[in-house]
């Protein structure tokens, strides 16, 4: 049996006896929680069992945890190293911490493959078909709540806002744009580039019912349109982005 609210409030407990000093906690906190809405409507959407729709709650709940390990760490060598997913395994394993969030065992090998894959810019080869279909609907949960959040919540610092709206747009991340791939941020030349990492999300989504949520929320433009670029280069290849992605928004269908 999987118990969503014992689980949330053994999260939160985890993160108060972590007393981080972060800004960022309370944040990811409520992305977490709203992943995992996400993670249940697309689940529902899918007319799983009530056991499969919890355990995708359940991913959700998890997938960011490793992101609380990741805060305490102040070295930038070992932060361009560190992969929360990978942690976060690391961490459920450890010492059988997986069983303060579910008493059953049977599902232990997907939470730890969906939490480990959730982040990757692609999911490995050979997962059996539940494996990947978990791996596919945290992935969608994660990516419809990060454009919610490029939206709304990211980039709201002058400085951070100046960067993007000052900067110029990678030619390789522009390519694998305009090819519907995920712009790859290793490819990066600017803070504007996490724009169009952010709107190739678009092209990695994996259900009906994610592509009807970003047609309706708009968020993917809305965050385009809350800058005002200052580059005359960036801002006319800004206009084609957007209208790349209305066109790719109004036909695609899975």
């Amino acid at each position: 049996m999987i118990e969503i609210e014992k689980a949330k409030k053994q999260l939160i407990n985890y993160v108060e006896s972590l007393n981080l000093k972060n800004s960022k906690v309370e944040n990811k906190l409520e992305h977490i929680f709203r992943v995992s809405e996400n993670c249940e409507k697309i689940a529902q959407k899918l007319e799983l069992s009530q056991e499969e729709i919890n355990l995708a709650q359940l991913i959700g709940l998890l997938h960011d945890i490793g992101r609380f390990q990741q805060y305490k760490i102040t070295n930038k060598k070992e932060l361009r190293k560190f992969d929360h997913g990978e942690a976060g395994v690391k961490l459920l394993k450890e010492n059988n911490y997986i069983r303060k969030y579910i008493e059953d065992n049977k599902y232990d090998e997907i939470i730890y493959t969906a939490v480990y894959e959730h982040n990757k810019y692609e999911l490995s080869k050979l997962l059996t078909k539940e494996k990947k279909l978990f791996c596919k609907i945290i992935k969608d949960a994660d990516k419809i709540d990060l454009l919610y959040e490029g939206a709304y919540i990211y980039w709201q610092e002058p400085e951070r806002k100046k960067q993007i709206e000052e900067g110029k747009l990678s030619n390789k991340m522009l390519k694998d744009f305009y090819e519907y791939k995920l712009a790859d941020k290793r490819n990066s030349i600017s803070e504007t580039d996490q724009i169009l990492t952010f709107a190739s999300f678009v092209f990695d989504i994996n259900f009906d019912f994610s592509i009807e949520t970003l047609k309706e929320n708009g968020n993917v433009i809305k965050m385009i349109e809350k800058f005002d670029y200052q580059n005359l280069e960036t801002k006319e290849e800004m206009k084609k982005v957007k209208e790349f992605l209305n066109t790719y928004l109004k036909t695609k269908q899975i």
